[in-house]
């Protein structure tokens, strides 16, 4: 038990912070964003206490936290009413903007369908297609097609945005077979 604690507590600190920005892109609200946090580390420490398998932590993480938020937006849309002071935005990481480029990619992503969301958001994450696949509840072979739309819908929300003519890697494409 003690051990299991330590190592919850050690994945936790390395991957916490990741795990709180992936979780405020999805569900928008600081608040949740925690909580999904919380449940996602709690049951990290059941996993482990159970004798789970331990060989893809990271990846563990991220697909328990997609589902945790995707939970967590069911029953918000579910349980309470809209109102305006309910689309209070999760507040983004202190981040020098100089041009503007973070705001207008930020808004650009806000927009996009909540599986678009997802899926960059996994992406950004380092995580291989096959953990964003377990992750997004979706089939392997899809990952990359899907993918690929969500990102020239990102790169195409950003333009008609106006970039001011900045060009910029939104979403890094890879080509090579061992980089899925």
């Amino acid at each position: 038990m003690q051990g299991s604690t330590e190592a919850a507590r050690d994945l936790f600190q390395a991957h916490g912070a990741a795990i709180y920005r992936f979780a405020a892109v999805l569900v928008r609200h600081r608040e949740d964003a925690e909580d999904v946090v919380q449940e996602t580390f709690m049951k990290l420490l059941r996993h482990l206490e159970a004798g789970g398998d331990t060989t893809n932590l990271r990846g563990w993480l991220f697909t328990v936290a997609a589902h945790a938020a995707r939970d967590r937006q069911r029953g918000r849309s579910r349980w309470i009413p809209w109102a305006p002071a309910h689309d209070v935005a999760v507040p983004p990481p202190s981040l020098h903007d100089e041009d503007g480029r973070i705001r207008s990619a930020r808004a650009a992503l806000a927009r996009l369908p909540d599986r678009d969301r997802l899926l960059l958001a996994l992406r950004a994450q380092g995580l291989s297609y096959r953990d964003i696949a377990s992750a997004a509840a979706i089939q392997p072979a899809s990952v990359g097609r899907l993918l690929a739309r969500a990102a020239d819908r990102w790169a195409a929300a950003v333009r008609k945005d106006g970039s001011s003519g900045h060009e910029y890697k939104l979403l890094e494409r890879r080509t090579t077979p061992g980089a899925r």
